[in-house]
């Protein structure tokens, strides 16, 4: 785990490990938060066991790992789902926490974010009192409804820099 961490990312689902793809391409401290206690939580332990992707494969268009497979034209099951979000994790090296809810999260004065976890305040931050620089909600936006100011600028070099999300 970096000793610097500059953005917090709220969830571990496809949407968070996306976002920390493109936070590890422009090399910028981060760190995903997932309360789960593994990849791919949603797709393992919430779809029956014979469910398959409603879209074909040629559709599987994780940021670095498209489907490249012999079958475009068919649907992932279940299980293919699962390991391939945990390949991606494996593959990218993305900075995941495992077990660790996010309890609140609230923008301080100074513009930075204090987070609380499940594991304490501070020990997931890039400071002693728990601070951020920002906060992505990777999840719902039903469980998390009044966050956040992003600086996607920091990131990515988009010109969406400073737009509230």
């Amino acid at each position: 785990m970096p000793k610097y961490v500059e953005t917090i990312i709220v969830g571990g689902g496809q949407a968070g490990l996306a976002a920390s793809y493109y936070l590890s391409q422009a090399e910028r401290p981060h760190l995903i938060l997932e309360r789960s206690p593994h990849a791919a939580h949603a797709w393992r332990d919430q779809r029956w066991d014979s469910f398959t992707l409603v879209t074909p494969n040629w559709t599987v268009r994780m940021p670095g790992a498209e489907y490249d497979g012999p079958n475009p034209k068919g649907f992932l099951s279940r299980e293919q789902v699962v390991e391939y979000l945990e390949q991606y994790v494996a593959r990218f090296r993305l900075p995941v926490r495992y077990g660790v809810e996010v309890t609140s999260v609230r923008r301080r004065p100074n513009g930075y974010y204090l987070i609380n976890t499940s594991a304490g305040t501070g020990s997931v931050a890039n400071r002693e009192n728990g601070e951020s620089r920002a906060c992505v909600p990777a999840g719902s936006y039903a469980a998390m409804p009044k966050i956040v100011w992003i600086n996607w600028r920091c990131a990515t070099g988009s010109p969406l820099a400073n737009q509230r999300t």
